[in-house]
């Protein structure tokens, strides 16, 4: 069963049953069971096996390092929105935006301050430009399409202090070691920044529309009585108990504690503004520390450096630094601490998902996924398209799963496995994947990015999700245009 026909099977379930139930987590479950199976055909070594690759896959010690990130740097976004940090962020704003390119100039430099992740951006920055939007002339859904441009797309191209750069990081690592290869992960992320052609070209089309374009006459905004919110969204928020869900039957989204005590802290912006320089400062030190004995000069001992172990000490250190400054601040303990459990807790949906991805991968390596793809899909298609079709088809899966972390976990082991067999370029596969994820994870209508974007500047979901087509295919169709022209460049 080694390398046959059969070692396609978990992976050919993963993307299906995904698709189906718009839910990643299902399709991992059944692809590591399908693997599981293959492996050991009966009942108990079903049950064994499965408990066996991911118990395997949780004590790397790489990806410990990962996890603990990811949970810690939730822990530090709960505590900056406990503490008012983005309600001062918005204080400071508001008075200073007079006109819609100012709206559109300072949607633009606040990211140099939410830029950790694309939920958190939405946030903190929808709510202090939707009051604008009757005052400035601004049409909300060009406004939201500005905010939404500079959240998943623009985030997945920031190379240090997101989770996003740690999730990517740890699946680069993950399927580098499972097809035999030696590179370092941080440096081959750094070199797949400017081959995710998406996010490139949908930014510079963003700033165009910012800046260079006529802002039309603002149409009024009737509110929907019944909001349309995805299910999926709902799971991420944490709010699934059975006491809210008559309440979600009726299309009204009850607001959760976290939020609560975010609107209800006294705004102060130093409380965003210290922890985020706390936090690149101290990611840039720990890289360098851990890098300057391997290489002379800083940008050398950046590249060498082990990022993931950097990036964990870094976060760390921030938490600690910043609970200590809030406390001299005089935040109530219990507040803060709040925000440390309920931040790190609403990582837990992303942290099941990668460990279902490493278990995947791992299974499917053992069943020779790798080799029997180089084997008949790697010796069909010439390595010059593999790019553009990988980035074509990760798209469409991306747009109907909603998920760039479920795309990205679900695609690199077949595009690395493919870039391994047919001697492509690597970074470029990765670039495409990183892309397609992004793309789905923008404009799908079952993102969470999405809906929270609509529902925060009052626009029904669906009509938004259609306003983002229009550029995401443009953006789309040029992205595969320069796949295909670099497949053969590189």
């Amino acid at each position: 069963m080694h390398a046959t026909i059969w070692s396609l099977l978990p992976f050919a379930v993963v993307i299906p049953v995904s698709i189906l139930t718009k839910q990643v987590i299902p399709g991992l479950v059944a692809g590591l069971l399908v693997g599981a199976f293959l492996k050991t055909p009966s009942l108990l070594g079903l049950v064994n096996t499965t408990l066996q690759y991911v118990f395997t896959e949780l004590t790397v010690v790489g990806n410990v390092h990962l996890m603990l990130f990811l949970y810690l740097f939730g822990a530090f976004i709960g505590i900056v929105r406990v503490t008012g940090g983005v309600k001062g962020l918005a204080k400071w704003l508001s008075p200073r935006i007079h006109s819609a390119k100012t709206a559109y100039g300072v949607t633009w430099l606040s990211s140099l301050g939410t830029f950790m992740a694309p939920d958190f951006r939405i946030i903190a920055v929808a709510p202090i430009m939707r009051p604008l939007i009757k005052k400035l002339g601004i049409t909300p859904e060009r406004l939201a399409y500005i905010i939404d441009v500079t959240a998943t797309p623009l985030i997945a191209i920031i190379p240090i202090g997101t989770a996003f750069v740690g999730y990517m990081v740890g699946l680069l690592a993950t399927s580098l070691r499972h097809n035999g290869l030696s590179l370092a992960p941080y440096p081959f992320f750094i070199q797949t920044i400017p081959l995710n052609f998406f996010s490139v070209i949908i930014l510079a089309m963003a700033l165009y529309s910012s800046f260079f374009t006529k802002e039309k006459a603002a149409a009024q905004v009737v509110p929907s009585k019944k909001p349309i919110v995805h299910r999926q969204w709902l799971m991420e928020t944490g709010e699934m108990d059975h006491v809210h869900v008559a309440q979600k039957a009726q299309g009204v989204v009850p607001e959760e504690p976290l939020e609560i005590l975010s609107d209800q802290a006294i705004p102060k912006a130093s409380h965003l503004i210290v922890p985020i320089v706390l936090l690149l400062f101290f990611t840039f030190l720990l890289t360098w520390w851990d890098g300057h004995l391997k290489a002379a000069g800083f940008l050398a001992g950046l590249m060498k450096a082990d990022a993931s172990k950097a990036m964990l000490q870094a976060v760390l250190i921030t938490l600690v630094v910043s609970i200590i400054f809030y406390m001299v601040r005089r935040q109530p303990i219990d507040r803060v601490m709040y925000g440390v459990v309920s931040g790190g807790n609403e990582m837990m949906p992303v942290l099941v998902l990668l460990a279902l991805v490493w278990a995947v991968s791992a299974v499917s390596t053992d069943l020779g996924f790798s080799i029997y793809v180089g084997q008949t899909i790697g010796a069909v298609v010439p390595r010059q398209f593999i790019a553009p079709a990988l980035f074509v088809f990760g798209s469409l899966i991306s747009y109907f799963i909603g998920s760039s972390f479920g795309t990205w976990g679900i695609l690199l082991p077949l595009g690395f496995s493919l870039a391994a067999s047919t001697h492509a370029s690597l970074v470029l596969i990765a670039g495409a994947v990183f892309a397609s994820g992004t793309l789905g994870g923008f404009a799908s209508p079952l993102s969470d990015n999405t809906v929270a974007m609509a529902t925060v500047m009052k626009l029904p979901v669906m009509d938004f999700s259609k306003r983002l087509m229009k550029p995401t295919l443009l953006a789309g169709g040029l992205a595969t245009i320069g796949y295909t022209v670099a497949g053969f460049m590189m």
